[in-house]
């Protein structure tokens, strides 16, 4: 009766890749960026920013001698990194948690968020679990 259907038991967990900027400073990968950029294969993470553009982008490495390398903290389905001196250097606020959408370059491999559109961002807690509070 059910042949051709796959059976479906990940619910409860959140498929569409974001990164969240957290009230402490941290930056947090939920688990659909973690399994759709393969975030897990990497240790370290080079962070860049444009000022003009707003945006931010994201280096996935394993070499702790790149330049601006970042440990990744990994616990289960919560990966994160501490962003506070980039939020302090950019003078970018990190007062309340929110949550991005991440653009994929596949010809650079850079996860890039827009944190400059705060108007769909502010007060937007969606993927941010009491985890991420941590």
């Amino acid at each position: 009766m059910l042949e051709g259907f796959e059976k479906f038991t990940q619910h409860g967990r959140s498929f569409k890749p974001k990164i969240s900027i957290r009230k402490r400073g941290q930056i947090g990968f939920n688990n659909g960026a973690i399994k759709r950029f393969r975030i897990d294969k990497y240790d370290y993470v080079v962070l860049y920013y444009n000022k003009d553009t707003h945006k931010m982008a994201f280096n996935f490495t394993n070499s702790e001698n790149d330049d601006g390398a970042i440990k990744i903290i990994k616990r289960k389905n919560n990966y994160f990194i501490s962003g506070k001196s980039f939020f302090d250097y950019y003078e970018i606020p990190y007062g309340e948690s929110q949550s991005f959408d991440v653009e994929w370059n596949q010809e650079d491999l850079l996860a890039i968020i827009d944190i400059g559109d705060n108007k769909d961002n502010q007060d937007n807690r969606e993927g941010i679990s009491e985890l991420d509070e941590l």
